[in-house]
C-alpha cells in the first residue's frame, strides 16, 4: 500500500485552500491554519490528529469536497473505514470525478468485504487515471471474490501491460492463474478422480515436488489407462530424464515423438540423451531437428554448442553459445561452456573472464530464494542443465 500512501499526497488540499490575504476574513485565516496542522499531522502519520484538524476545516468551509476527501484518507489508514466511507461518500456527492475518494471508497468496501460496492469506484479510479496501480489489485481481488474469474484475469491483464516489473501486479495474477488451477482440477477430482488426465494431473504434482517415484507410478497409470494420449509418454521420460535415468527416458521419448513427432521438448531431449552417451552422430539430427522446430530454445543451442566444443568445432561451438547468451545473459552454465571454448582456442583472457562470470552468476543463483522450477516457464523443459564447476566435462573431445 506504499503507492497508495504516496498517492495520498497528490490528493491532498494545500493548493485548493487560498493562501491568507489581507482581504481574507477571519473565518478563512482559521480554515487554512487547521487545513495546514491537519497536513503537518498526516505528513507524521499523525492521522488521528489530522481527522481532527480536518473536522475543524469543515466545520468553517462545511461544503470542501477535498477536505472530506483527506479526511477519509486519514480514517482510512487509522483503519477507521465505516467512518473513511461516509467521508468519501460526501466528497463524491460534491465532486463525483475526485480520483482519491474513488479509488480510496472502493479500497474501503474491500477492507469491509463489500466486494459489489467497491466494483464502480475502483472503474470509475481507473478510468479517472489509468496509471494507479491498486485500482487494477483491488478491483480484481473483487471480482474474485464475486466468482467473476474471467473479469479477474482481464484486469490484471491490463494492469500487467501497464506495470509488467511490478512484483504486487505480478504476485496478484499468478496467484490467480494458482487459484483457477486448483478450481479446475479440484473440480476434475470431483467429476473424474479415476480419469487418466487426473493421474497426469497427479504426477505433475509429484514431479513439481521431485517425488520422482511416486510421479512415475501416477504417470505409468495415465499411460496404462490411454497409451495413446499425447504428452503421457513425454511427462513420464522427463521424469527419468531428470534422475539421468537415460535409459529409461530414451524409449519414452520415442514413443512420445510416434504420437507427436513435432514435440520439440521430446526431440530435443533425446538428442540430449545422445550426447550425453557422446553419440555425437546420433544427437545431432535429433538436436538441428529440434532447433528447426523451436529456434529459441536455449536447451538446444547449449546442447548444440557443446556438441560442437567436444568434437573440437571451436567456431561452431562459439556461435552457438553466444546464442544462448544471447537469449538469456544471467544462466551460469552457457558462461561455463563459453569459458571452455575460448581456453580450447586459446584466447586465455576471454576463457579467464567467462569462468569469472560464470562464478559471479552462480553463486548469486545460489544465494537467491527460488521456489520450484515448475513454477519458472521455461525450465525444465526449456532450460539448461549447468555442467559442475569442478568437471572438465565439457571440455573432452570425443
Amino acid at each position: 500500500m506504499k503507492n497508495a500512501r504516496s498517492f495520498l499526497i497528490s490528493c491532498l488540499l494545500f493548493c485548493l485552500i487560498p493562501v491568507p490575504s489581507p482581504a481574507q476574513s477571519s473565518r478563512e485565516a482559521e480554515a487554512e491554519k487547521a487545513f495546514r496542522a491537519a497536513k503537518e499531522a498526516q505528513d507524521k502519520s499523525d492521522f488521528a490528529g489530522a481527522v481532527a484538524g480536518y473536522q475543524a476545516v469543515l466545520k468553517l468551509i462545511p461544503d470542501s469536497p477535498e477536505v472530506y476527501s483527506n479526511m477519509g484518507i486519514a480514517y482510512y489508514y487509522q483503519k477507521d473505514y465505516e467512518k473513511a466511507i461516509e467521508a468519501f461518500q460526501h466528497a463524491l456527492k460534491r465532486k463525483p470525478d475526485l480520483l482519491g475518494p474513488n479509488l480510496f471508497l472502493g479500497m474501503a468496501y474491500v477492507r469491509t468485504n463489500q466486494s459489489e460496492k467497491s466494483i464502480q469506484p475502483l472503474i470509475k479510479a481507473i478510468s479517472l487515471d489509468p496509471k494507479v496501480r491498486e485500482a487494477y489489485i483491488n478491483l480484481s481481488g473483487s471480482f474474485q471474490e464475486l466468482g467473476k474469474d474471467a473479469e479477474a484475469v482481464e484486469v490484471l491483464q491490463q494492469a500487467v501491460k501497464l506495470f509488467p516489473e511490478d512484483p504486487e501486479v505480478l504476485y496478484c495474477l499468478g496467484s490467480l492463474h494458482y487459484h483457477l488451477m486448483f478450481k479446475a482440477y479440484g473440480q476434475m477430482a470431483k467429476v473424474a478422480p479415476n480419469s487418466y488426465r487426473y493421474n497426469q494431473v497427479m504426477g505433475q504434482s509429484f514431479q513439481e515436488r521431485m517425488e520422482y517415484p511416486a510421479a512415475i507410478v501416477e504417470f505409468q497409470k495415465a499411460i496404462d489407462e490411454n497409451p495413446q494420449a499425447p504428452g503421457l509418454h513425454y511427462s513420464l521420460a522427463n521424469v527419468y530424464w531428470l534422475q539421468g535415468l537415460y535409459a529409461k527416458a530414451k524409449p519414452e521419448f520415442e514413443a512420445e515423438l510416434e504420437l507427436s513427432p513435432e514435440d520439440y521438448r521430446a526431440t530435443w531431449k533425446l538428442g540430449n540423451i545422445y550426447l550425453q552417451n557422446r553419440e555425437y552422430d546420433k544427437a545431432l539430427p535429433y538436436l538441428q531437428k529440434a532447433l528447426q522446430q523451436k529456434p529459441d530454445l536455449g536447451g538446444v543451442l547449449q546442447d548444440m554448442g557443446k556438441l560442437y566444443l567436444q568434437t573440437n568445432d571451436t567456431e561452431r561451438a562459439l556461435f552457438y553459445l553466444k546464442k544462448v547468451i544471447e537469449l538469456s545473459p544471467d544462466e551460469p552454465s552457457s558462461h561455463y561452456l563459453l569459458s571452455m571454448t575460448y581456453r580450447r582456442t586459446g584466447d586465455t583472457a576471454a576463457a579467464r573472464a567467462e569462468m569469472l562470470l560464470f562464478e559471479k552468476l552462480k553463486k548469486a543463483l545460489g544465494e537467491r530464494r527460488l521456489p520450484p522450477d515448475a513454477m519458472f516457464a521455461g525450465t525444465n523443459e526449456e532450460g539448461t542443465e549447468p555442467p559442475p564447476a569442478d568437471s572438465p566435462d565439457a571440455e573432452k573431445g570425443p
